[in-house]
């Protein structure tokens, strides 16, 4: 049953990813009442529920690392560097930076980082409805467990990854679902263990054996070189990258069968693996909770980001946040291609990509942000989320404090304030 009286709060979250997380403390540090709502039973996003782990675009590509990002999502990284793990980025086979992490090190950091700032946290906690009057929101209808309850707000964000409080609000979608074809691949990371330290991936070996198991194979393996293998820093497992497939990252019944389809494989795919010398006691330690998602629904904004944006690296004097991983875009399971950005190696992301169209009060924060599907391939990796969930939360908290802020005064108050926060901007 509904609650009879709703809760009121400054800023209300959807999602606690990276995106949403960063949308929260920079809210609460500016002293807004805030909540922030997950479905799991914990925070971290795609790096906790789907074992991507690693952090994408908070290091530009180059011979040396160069940092465009930090602000909350330095903080965090902070909190994992004090339950052990490095931080210091390393450079993947594309050439770009990342860091790896450990799922359960960073559960804890976003639980230590969320908490330490005094805001109501609501896990296991999913948006079913929301009100919507006049081109703003109303309120939220949210369920766990014990039933529906009621939620308003001055303002909201989604940072929901699926766009879900953004559909539900009637916000415009670039990306409707749509042919398969048009949407980025998902894919389902696993960790492997019972490999011994020191054993080195054979390249041309593995290829070879990926080659004679696909040639009679039910499922095949995407990623004709086997994918990534990286060992994890503290754990020494192996995290391996190598399943992808399609579906809409949406509907139930389509996210059922691509996630039975994908633990299949995975059984499967450990077993090729196993030919591989120093990998004969390999075995499949984890898959996370669901898929990894890259791409379902992309909302409009007031400003959506475009190809051109990146493709020449584009400044922009009143940007709130910067982009720096290149535009990785996966055409179809296990072909991806990297398109390098133009410029310095990165583009800034204007206020308007985080202002959703048609409703004043609605932030978007993360991957979905508004953008074209080019520029999506950029912005949608975890270290830019940090930074627009960062710029997000601190003009939900200012919009919630004075709906009538002029767009050019607002925009003003947002770089300040993260400025002040120690953003990168």
């Amino acid at each position: 049953m509904t609650q009879p009286t709703a809760e009121h709060y400054d800023v209300v979250v959807v999602g606690g990813g990276a995106g949403g997380t960063a949308a929260a403390v920079g809210a609460a540090r500016l002293g807004a009442r805030t909540l922030l709502i997950e479905r799991y039973g914990f925070l971290g996003g795609a790096a906790t529920n789907s074992q991507v782990l690693a952090y994408c675009g908070f290091f530009a590509s180059g011979e040396t690392p160069r940092q465009a990002v930090a602000g909350v999502g330095q903080d965090l990284l902070l909190q994992l560097q004090a339950l052990g793990l490095p931080i210091a980025p390393i450079r993947s086979k594309s050439g770009a930076w990342i860091i790896l992490l450990e799922v359960e090190a960073a559960k804890l950091a976003f639980d230590r980082l969320v908490l330490a700032h005094g805001i109501e946290l609501s896990l296991h906690t999913r948006l079913v409805a929301v009100q919507r009057q006049a081109g703003r929101l109303d309120a939220l209808t949210v369920a766990d467990h014990r039933g529906l309850r009621e939620i308003t707000a001055g303002c909201f964000v989604d940072a929901s990854g699926e766009a879900s409080l953004s559909t539900f609000a009637g916000v415009p979608l670039s990306q409707s679902g749509g042919p398969l074809a048009h949407l980025q691949p998902a894919s389902m990371p696993v960790r492997i263990g019972g490999v011994p330290p020191g054993v080195q991936l054979d390249r041309p070996l593995m290829a070879e054996l990926v080659k004679r198991y696909n040639e009679t194979a039910e499922i095949r393996i995407p990623r004709d070189d086997g994918g990534v293998l990286m060992r994890l820093p503290l754990s020494q497992d192996i995290w391996w990258m190598t399943m992808d497939l399609d579906t809409d990252g949406v509907s139930g019944p389509d996210l059922t069968r691509a996630e039975t389809r994908a633990r299949e494989a995975a059984w499967r795919f450990v077993d090729v693996l196993r030919q591989h010398p120093g990998f004969e006691n390999a075995y499949l330690l984890a898959t996370g909770p669901q898929l990894g998602i890259r791409e379902s629904r992309r909302p409009q904004s007031l400003r959506d980001l475009t190809a051109d944006d990146a493709l020449t690296g584009r400044r922009d004097p009143l940007g709130i946040a910067c982009a720096c991983w290149p535009m990785e875009v996966h055409e179809a399971p296990g072909r991806a291609r990297f398109v390098p950005l133009g410029g310095e190696g990165f583009f800034d992301i204007p206020h308007g990509a985080l202002q959703a169209h048609g409703v004043a009060n609605l932030r978007l924060a993360g991957r979905v942000i508004g953008s074209d599907a080019q520029a999506y391939g950029s912005v949608r990796v975890m270290g830019t989320a940090f930074a627009t969930g960062h710029a997000a939360g601190i003009s939900a908290a200012l919009a919630a404090g004075d709906p009538a802020l002029a767009e050019e005064e607002a925009v003003t108050r947002v770089r300040r304030a993260l400025a002040e926060q120690h953003a990168l901007i």
